[in-house]
């Protein structure tokens, strides 16, 4: 079992829902800083535990466990680390707090937390606790843990899972188990069940279909946090069927919605459960959810969906569709988009499915009706012959000629013909267009302003995921697999180099991850509190990761 080892700034240090009690608000979560061993906890001033250690001699680097020749540092609970290192551990406080000594504690006030260091020859423990009293007497009291059974206890998670399919990405594969596991909070906030999130720091919430991608991949080797993932969305539905895009409790709610792949996800879940019991309780919903778009995504009538737009904000126009700044919406038109088109005729198609399992036929012919007459219009109005490609269209009839990874989604939702499907093949081997060095660029390369920006011409493994699973569909497997051995490639290169998966990379494979734009350039040194960058340990690209390595053989 070769666990990940590769120290480097932005690996989470928490605890995790799967092992017990942890916080979504207020949460005591950490991240590595670039002198190792340095974590510093995300607050209004943040405090940081630094070990100066040689990041040369690190076994391994987990969520929640660190292990080199000089140091072993666990995660006992959701607000206490204990350690055994002979280099004694030290706090900063950014704000420059100094400590008071109390009852041999070092002991920290700040945050409306206390924070107390406890040493004992070469054992400490830190903990953060409400009062001063609690968080000495915590840190005294579990210094003398069992640190070598603590260990094992945190390295069986990884012993009980299937062995990485491809032993030249087990460092890689174990990483991102880390990552799925790190971002799962314990029932809370009206949750009654354990719920996920795309990053504990700095987004913290729960995302719709951010979840979703969680539960494909716990699907493949834990079923019930699968279930949970999917079960904690869809506790926050609306009466009439509206799932909001971004949840921070039960009761706080976003006012928009995400992408249709709550279907997909559901039936990649039962297949791995055969949990019909499930099955019928998530397709009565999905189906509210997805009549939902009928009713107010079709704002001018031609049969075709329309994502809710924000023109006045610049940087993030289109929030619903999850490409906040995609350069598809520099306009000043509502657009009967392709992604929201597609999205639906492939999630009606797995509800249709999913009726079938249950012997609803009658329903199940209802959304396969649906999906047929959304396809009929996305050809009939979203096909640009004269590029060859799928293009959004303004609500007032016009082609926008943009094209962007969205263009290649009706391969995914099995819209396009034969003939239409190698005329966009072609554009993925263009290298004016999509064969970038890590294809498949989120705008085309040609587009005036492709770039290294989020959605501005940066990759984007969930769309990587989709457009492989869409090439299969159409026979182009030798393409797909050429695509996907690049993606997995480039995932790795970084994580070899950085020690982190990332939200996004640069299509041009030149700039590290945290370096690329976000909405704006990024400062020198990064550091989200300045300007969020790609976001690190990022959730969804550790899911599609795993999913694309541990795929059967006879999907490649």
């Amino acid at each position: 079992m070769k666990l990940p080892n590769r120290y480097g700034y932005g690996t989470l240090f928490g605890c995790s829902g799967i092992d017990g009690e942890n916080r979504h608000q207020n949460d005591f979560i950490g991240m590595l800083m670039p002198q190792p061993v340095s974590i510093r906890f995300d607050a209004e001033d943040p405090v940081t535990l630094y070990i100066p250690v040689n990041d040369a001699h690190i076994h391994f680097i987990l969520p929640d466990a660190i292990e080199s020749d000089e140091l072993l540092l666990l995660f006992s609970d959701k607000g206490t680390l204990v350690g055994k290192t002979a280099i004694k551990p030290q706090v900063f406080i950014e704000s420059g707090v100094q400590p008071v000594i109390n009852d041999g504690a070092a002991l920290f006030a700040c945050n409306g937390f206390f924070y107390a260091l406890y040493t004992a020859d070469d054992r400490f423990a830190f903990c953060r606790e409400e009062t001063a009293e609690r968080a000495v007497q915590s840190a005294k009291q579990k210094i003398t843990a069992d640190l070598f059974a603590l260990r094992e206890q945190r390295l069986a998670y990884y012993r009980d899972k299937p062995a990485c399919r491809r032993p030249e990405y087990e460092q890689l594969y174990y990483k991102c188990l880390s990552i799925n596991r790190v971002n799962v909070y314990s029932p809370q906030d009206g949750f009654s069940c354990r719920f996920t999130t795309p990053d504990r720091l700095p987004h913290r919430h729960m995302w719709l279909w951010d979840s979703m991608f969680h539960a494909m991949a716990f699907a493949q080797y834990d079923t019930e946090m699968a279930k949970e993932a999917i079960l904690a969305v869809l506790a926050c539905q609306q009466s009439d069927g509206f799932l909001p895009h971004m949840m921070k409790s039960t009761t706080n709610l976003s006012g928009i919605t995400q992408p249709q792949v709550v279907a997909w996800a559901v039936l990649t879940v039962y297949r791995a459960t055969n949990d019909r019991n499930f099955l019928a309780y998530c397709a009565a919903r999905t189906d509210k959810y997805l009549r939902w778009f009928l009713t107010h995504r079709d704002t001018n009538g031609n049969g075709l969906l329309e994502w809710k737009t924000d023109y006045s904000n610049v940087r993030c126009r289109c929030d619903e569709s999850g490409m906040d700044n995609s350069p598809r919406f520099d306009t000043t038109e509502t657009l009967d988009a392709i992604d929201i088109n597609c999205f639906m005729v492939h999630d009606c198609r797995c509800l249709a499915e999913i009726y079938r399992i249950l012997g609803k036929l009658e329903d199940a012919a209802q959304f396969e009706a649906i999906a047929d007459s959304f396809t009929e219009k996305i050809n009939a109005l979203l096909w640009d012959d004269t590029v060859g490609a799928y293009c959004d269209r303004t609500v007032s009839g016009q082609l926008t000629g943009v094209l962007s990874c969205c263009s290649f989604l009706p391969l995914f939702a099995g819209v396009c013909s034969d003939e239409q499907a190698s005329r966009l093949t072609k554009l993925l081997k263009d290298s004016e267009t999509f064969n970038t060095p890590l294809p498949v660029p989120s705008i085309a390369r040609n587009h005036p302003d492709y770039g290294a920006d989020m959605w501005r011409g940066c990759v984007w493994i969930n769309f990587n995921y989709f457009i492989i699973q869409g090439l299969r569909r159409y026979g182009y497997r030798e393409l797909a697999d050429e695509l996907k051995e690049k993606t997995l490639r480039t995932i790795r290169r970084w994580f070899n180099e950085t020690g982190a998966v990332f939200e996004f990379y640069d299509a041009e494979n030149q700039t590290v991850p945290w370096h690329l734009n976000r909405k704006g350039p990024q400062p020198p040194v990064p550091d989200y509190r300045i300007r969020y960058h790609a976001i690190t340990d990022f959730n969804w690209t550790a899911c599609f990761t795993l999913l694309l390595l541990q795929e059967s053989e006879d999907a490649t």
